[in-house]
């Protein structure tokens, strides 16, 4: 429920707050007097558009707030939560400030929040029915949630999209798959080509430069010989070999030694040298004898490594390409492979989520033409008693079946994301008529009338908490538009209803009657909302009768309109 409204510098209102109860709300004044403009602040909290010329001149930036009475209101809690803003406590805050900068802030409870955030909270705290819900009422795309929300299938609803979307999924992976089946065909012998290519070659990382080295070896075999060769000859087997100077040096030290200790540090040191140069000798002479001069292998190094080097040009320049491409040809090969299988298990899938879907949207379907039949007569009854007695409402569904054949996927032809029903409204309005789609009414009392009595039947099912009905009063009066406020009185039973309106037909069931006006302060215009007393209430509803001169006549008849409007039975 709407408890407050503070409003700063919109428009014409420099600062506006105005407290409301439950109940039926009335809020009346003269044309011009801003009651449009109480409906745009409120828009604001809905995620209605903002702009700068909103903001009243000489104003920096306006601001719109609203105080809720969040208490118990589940789907609120929910979609919040979802949004992860917290919404604990019985009372919640929207607030929007427009500011000229561009630097528009929105706030729910003390969190910033978007606009898609605010559109979805305050959705669910407020609703107003205006010249946008006689646009929705128009339009066929929302006549099957209208019925729905009737027939009270949320629920059975909810379970079929998550199916739905679950078996478009499923399509959208198969048809990718046969798409890149396709592709790959096309691709298949060049990806074989290339793999066995690789393979044959049987490449091992790092190959390449192995092979370089083993070249260069090859290519020197001889002066490596020679050289390592005649090394080993010079340390080891010559008779004046380098091995025997320094073993008899070390002899000659070593008995030095004997005489003298300190030579042993120097007598050690050479005993080393000797044996290091030992080993060095007999390592120079294996490397030699394994020296082979091989032409024919040189050959075989030099071949391989053109093929390595023709395949690194190929496939990215080193041989880790090479060996990446080898993997990716192998997935790309298997993939083609698997494909098929998962194909064949996708289009089993397919054809159970369709026979699935199919049942689920049958018994929606059943739902609704049950739920169609009774709205129709609801609906009828209360255009009925609102001044259209020979109106006949009609909710048209045009339900698809399963096809006869197809593939799977296409056996979900008919079916979309509410089901296999196509649901129209259409009226009779005079009797002998044909009937005519609601988009084809050009009456918006018409219009208004139809709206009202759908909000009355949907009231109990309905959640919002406050329904404002703006333009309810549209190309009516007399005993209509007394039947439209009791008709408002009725649905305030189980919701806060704020209503304007011009006529006193309507207003003489308020509850609570707040007049809208404008005034003159310090050369300015601005906009002033005041509840009203009994006695101004009367006042009001005598001007509403009879404009600005208020007689004895007028005043009598309004008090006589506020008498009978308590009398009403069940007012």
């Amino acid at each position: 429920m709407l408890q407050e409204l503070r409003i700063r510098n919109f428009a014409i209102i420099q600062t506006l707050d105005v407290s409301f109860e439950g109940g039926l709300t009335i809020l009346s004044g003269e044309t011009g007097a801003g009651k449009s403009i109480l409906v745009g602040a409120l828009g604001l909290l809905l995620g209605g558009r903002a702009s700068a010329d909103m903001i009243r001149t000489g104003a920096d930036e306006a601001t719109v707030e609203a105080v809720f009475d969040s208490a118990g209101n589940i789907e609120l809690a929910a979609d919040a939560s979802g949004c992860g803003l917290s919404v604990s406590g019985d009372s919640l805050i929207l607030r929007r400030i427009i500011s000229r900068s561009g630097r528009n802030k929105i706030y729910i409870g003390d969190s910033a929040a978007s606009l898609q955030q605010l559109a979805l909270i305050g959705g669910r705290l407020l609703d107003i029915s205006g010249q946008y819900s006689q646009q929705v009422l128009l339009q066929a795309e929302n006549h099957g949630a209208i019925l729905d929300a009737f027939a009270a299938s949320s629920g059975l609803l909810r379970g079929y999209e998550q199916d739905y979307d679950a078996f478009l999924q499923a399509r959208q992976e198969l048809l990718d798959l046969r798409a890149g089946e396709a592709r790959s065909r096309e691709q298949q012998e060049l990806l074989q080509f290339q793999h066995a290519e690789i393979e044959q070659a049987r490449v091992q990382s790092g190959e390449d430069q192995a092979l370089e080295q083993e070249r260069t070896v090859l290519q020197n075999a001889r002066g490596l010989y020679e050289r390592t060769w005649g090394a080993y000859q010079q340390l080891y087997e010559d008779e004046q070999s380098c091995l025997g100077a320094v073993q008899r040096v070390a002899r000659d030290v070593a008995q030095a030694a004997a005489i003298d200790p300190q030579l042993k540090n120097s007598c050690g040191q050479l005993q080393q040298a000797a044996a290091v140069m030992e080993d060095a000798a007999f390592e120079l002479r294996d490397y030699a004898e394994r020296i082979v001069v091989d032409p024919q292998r040189l050959e075989e190094v030099e071949n391989r490594l053109e093929l390595l080097k023709r395949l690194k040009r190929k496939y990215g320049g080193s041989l880790e390409s090479v060996l990446q491409r080898f993997a990716e040809c192998s997935r790309a090969l298997a993939n083609i492979t698997g494909g098929s299988a998962r194909i064949e298990e996708l289009q089993a899938c397919l054809v159970r989520q369709c026979d699935a879907l199919w049942k689920q949207a049958a018994e929606i379907s059943q739902r609704r033409h049950a739920a169609a039949e009774t709205l129709q007569k609801k609906i009828a009854l209360e255009l009925k008693s609102i001044g259209m007695q020979k109106a006949v409402f009609i909710c048209g569904i045009t339900t698809a079946g399963p096809p006869a054949d197809g593939s799977p996927e296409d056996r979900a032809a008919g079916l979309g994301r509410s089901g296999c029903d196509q649901i129209e409204f259409s009226i009779v309005t005079n009797q002998g008529e044909a009937p005519k789609p609601l988009s084809k009414i050009a009456s918006g009392g018409e219009l208004s009338r139809i709206v009202l009595a759908l909000k009355k039947i949907l009231a109990r099912n309905y959640r919002v908490p406050t329904l404002l009905f703006d333009e309810v009063d549209a190309g009516i009066g007399g005993a209509i538009a007394h039947a439209v406020g009791l008709k408002l009185k009725e649905i305030a039973r189980d919701h806060q209803v704020l209503c304007i309106t011009h006529l006193p037909q309507i207003a003489c069931f308020a509850d609570h009657h707040f007049s809208v006006s404008k005034t003159s302060r310090e050369g300015r215009t601005v906009t002033q909302v005041a509840l009203l007393d009994e006695r101004e209430r009367l006042q009001e509803i005598a001007r509403m009768l009879g404009g600005k001169t208020i007689t004895e006549a007028t005043t009598a008849h309004a008090r006589d309109m506020l008498a009978q409007a308590g009398r009403q039975p069940g007012v």
